[in-house]
């Protein structure tokens, strides 16, 4: 009986202890979640401060894309207007290669903004889209058709036939970006609605 006695006093004890053993593990419990939280905000905040910088590299950089478009464009124009009169029959194809080259470096700074767009979202939503990433394709793909465009029209280039699967290539890139696009705010449409 006193074997019996003792073994009650066992798994009474036992009992007791029990309930420190659970608030411990509550405790320790409610301290990681607190550090969880803690560090996601951290993180969240550190995320927020490097994505901020990015775009202001973006706006820098595409405002210095800007500004040296301005500059070589100008540069060529007056290239073109100051040449010597026996060189004039080339100012035709140099103007057209001149306006190409423009509008090129016009979409550059055109993609760097849409990818500033797409930080800016981030920023305030915390989300991403989908959609600017297509459009930088299309742009991307235009910049090469006017690249091709351009070799083309004053004749300087070596492969014609390389020239014109790089012209498919990218008129295939813009028809099949563009498809995804208007697939998608389709998409988008009838979810909303």
């Amino acid at each position: 009986m006193s074997g019996q006695a003792t073994e009650n006093r066992d798994n009474n004890a036992d009992e007791k202890a029990l309930p420190s053993v659970t608030i411990d593990k509550k405790e320790r419990s409610g301290r990681l979640e607190r550090l969880a939280v803690t560090t996601g905000n951290l993180l969240e905040q550190a995320d927020a401060i490097v994505y901020a910088l990015v775009g202001v590299c973006f706006i820098l950089g595409a405002l210095l894309a800007l500004g040296y478009t301005f500059w070589s464009f100008s540069n060529s124009i007056s290239g073109i207007l100051n040449l010597p009169s026996k060189d004039s029959n080339q100012a035709p194809g140099l103007l057209a290669s001149t306006i190409i080259n423009l509008v090129s470096d016009l979409l550059l700074v055109l993609i760097i903004m849409e990818v500033l767009s797409t930080v800016i979202q981030y920023l305030k939503a915390h989300v991403t889209s989908l959609t600017p990433f297509l459009a930088i394709g299309i742009i991307s793909a235009t910049r090469g058709v006017l690249s091709i465009g351009a070799r083309l029209s004053i004749g300087n280039v070596e492969n014609f036939n390389n020239a014109m699967i790089e012209l498919g290539v990218n008129a295939g890139a813009i028809l099949a970006l563009g498809i995804t696009l208007t697939l998608l705010s389709l998409a988008t449409k009838n979810t909303n609605a």
